[in-house]
């Protein structure tokens, strides 16, 4: 009979042994977890892509010198991102900066970081360009619209404005800025 006592004494023990390892190794599992939950699940280097538009002809390049992707907060990151897209009239437009973000289930991607919009040269002389500057912008792929409720710079020939806020129709070359306005424009001679 004591050995009966023994033989489920020592199973106890052993079972309650088992039950402490299982609890030591799940809590040494979770913050691994954690750690997975901040690694992408894919990158990529030298992303490409480009958008044509229904009458077949290229709208918008986007390209990124690294993309990586985090799963489980469903975001694309990109370091040093740049779209270019052509307006109505024909312009060539350029959005760069040093990093950027595009949520899986939207098409508005954010720039931050030295973030420019200027018109690109194609070989025509252009005295009108312009170089807008700000330090975040959301660009919406589908309605080619970048806006941003930080403080912008706008400095073209002869002309520095600087606002805070704006909206920029890329299509239809518009632009509003939102408040705090201040221009300075010198003539040239």
């Amino acid at each position: 009979m004591r050995k009966r006592y023994l033989l489920l004494l020592l199973t106890l023990i052993f079972g309650l042994a088992l039950i402490a390892v299982d609890r030591y190794t799940q809590e040494l599992n979770q913050p691994l977890s954690e750690q997975q939950s901040n690694e992408a699940d894919y990158y990529g280097e030298t992303l490409l892509n480009w958008h044509y538009g229904v009458d077949g002809k290229l709208g918008q390049t986007f390209r990124a010198q690294r993309s990586d992707h985090y799963p489980l907060i469903g975001v694309t990151r990109f370091f040093a991102p740049m779209i270019t897209t052509r307006d109505d009239r024909g312009q060539i437009w350029q959005v760069t900066a040093k990093e950027g973000s595009l949520k899986d289930d939207e098409q508005v991607i954010r720039f931050n970081q030295t973030v420019r919009i200027e018109p690109i040269n194609t070989g025509e002389q252009t005295t009108d360009a312009m170089l807008i500057e700000t330090e975040a912008l959301t660009y919406d792929i589908r309605e080619q619209i970048a806006a941003t409720d930080l403080l912008v710079t706008m400095t073209g020939p002869g002309s520095r404005a600087t606002a805070t806020g704006m909206t920029l129709d890329v299509n239809r070359q518009r632009m509003e800025l939102k408040t705090g306005v201040k221009t300075i424009y010198v003539p040239e001679q």
